[in-house]
C-alpha cells in the first residue's frame, strides 16, 4: 500500500482530487490531505508517508521552502509538486530544492498516478523541455539558513520594495549599515543585484509569490 499526503489550500480541488485518486487507485492508496504547509508538517510528525503531493503556492508555507522542510520531515519521502503555474522557473526552483517531480494541474488522474509511480520508483519527473541550470540551484538556496536574523529582516524589506534609506528608518539604523547588510545578502545568495535577491527569496517561498 502507498501512503500519500495531498497538500492544497483550495478545498474543492483538494477534495475532488482526493476522491478521484481514491477511486482510481482503490485500496492500494492510503491518502491524507492538508490545507497548508504547516498542517502537512504537523501530520508528518505523527505518521509517515511515501509521497507528498503539494501545491507550489500556499498561503502559509510553500514553494521551495516547503519542499526542503518536507525533505527534512520524512526520511525517504518523495515529493511531487502539483501546480497551475506555467512559469518554468517555478519547476526549476522546486526541483533544485529537492522535489522529485513537477506536474501541471491540467494533467488527468491517470497521468498523475503514472507520475507518482515513476517518482516512487526513483525517477525524476519534470515538465517537458525543463532544463535545470546550475544558477537556479543558487537562487533556490534557503536564505534563513545562510543569513543572520538582521539580514533576513533587510531581505524582507527589500521584498517590500523599500529603498535603503527607508529600510534604515524602519530598522532604526544607518543607511551605511543597511548597505553593508545588502552586500552580505548578495554574497550569501550568490546574486548581484536587488532584483535577483528578491526573486531568490520569493522563489524559495519565503515572502510570497513572485511578482
Amino acid at each position: 500500500m502507498t501512503s500519500a499526503l495531498l497538500i492544497d489550500d483550495h478545498a474543492m480541488f483538494r477534495e475532488g482530487l482526493a476522491l478521484a485518486l481514491r477511486q482510481a487507485a482503490g485500496p492500494s492508496l492510503h491518502l491524507r490531505t492538508a490545507a497548508g504547509g504547516a498542517e502537512a508538517l504537523a501530520l508528518l510528525k505523527d505518521a509517515t508517508a511515501d509521497i507528498a503531493l503539494m501545491d507550489y503556492y500556499l498561503p502559509d508555507l510553500g514553494g521551495a521552502a516547503l519542499v526542503r522542510q518536507l525533505r527534512r520531515a520524512g526520511a525517504g519521502l518523495r515529493i511531487m509538486v502539483l501546480s497551475a503555474s506555467e512559469d518554468q522557473e517555478d519547476a526549476e526552483a522546486a526541483l533544485a530544492a529537492g522535489a522529485h517531480g513537477f506536474l501541471h494541474k491540467s494533467a488527468d488522474v491517470g497521468q498523475l498516478l503514472d507520475a507518482m509511480r515513476r517518482v516512487l520508483a526513483g525517477e525524476l519527473v519534470r515538465p517537458p523541455d525543463s532544463p535545470l541550470p546550475a544558477s537556479l540551484a543558487v537562487l533556490s538556496e534557503q536564505p534563513p539558513g545562510r543569513l543572520t536574523p538582521r539580514q533576513t529582516e533587510v531581505l524582507c524589506l527589500l521584498c517590500e520594495g523599500l529603498r535603503n534609506g527607508e529600510i534604515a528608518e524602519r530598522l532604526a539604523t544607518t543607511e551605511k549599515t543597511v548597505k553593508a547588510h545588502i552586500s552580505a545578502i548578495f554574497a550569501a545568495l550568490g546574486v548581484v543585484n536587488r532584483t535577483q535577491a528578491v526573486l531568490a527569496a520569493r522563489r524559495a517561498g519565503l515572502f510570497g509569490k513572485p511578482r
